[in-house]
């Protein structure tokens, strides 16, 4: 069974991320009533930044967004403004 998350304001969220472990750059911005959140990849060889887009979902587990058939669950730690993406790890405001 799924540990069911503590919920938070999307809003705290908006803003760049970056990860602690080199991920990819996370942008979260709101979109009319709907919060998306985007992966900032950079090519290697021609430096230039492609986003991968999605809508933040939610159920009774919590916020999440569906990557590459896998569910990603977000979490929020307020006191040290720090995000969490299931497959990716922390990341801090940037």
């Amino acid at each position: 069974m799924k540990k069911k998350q503590k919920l938070f304001s999307l809003d705290a969220l908006i803003g760049n991320w970056e990860s602690v472990n080199l991920n990819p750059t996370v942008i979260i911005y709101k979109n009319g009533n709907a919060y998306c959140l985007s992966f900032i990849h950079i090519n290697e060889t021609s430096g230039q930044a492609r986003p991968a887009t999605f809508e933040i979902q939610k159920d009774e587990n919590g916020y999440y967004i569906s990557y590459i058939f896998k569910r990603i669950s977000i979490s929020y730690d307020e006191n040290l403004d720090s995000l969490n993406l299931s497959e990716y790890g922390n990341y801090m405001r940037n």
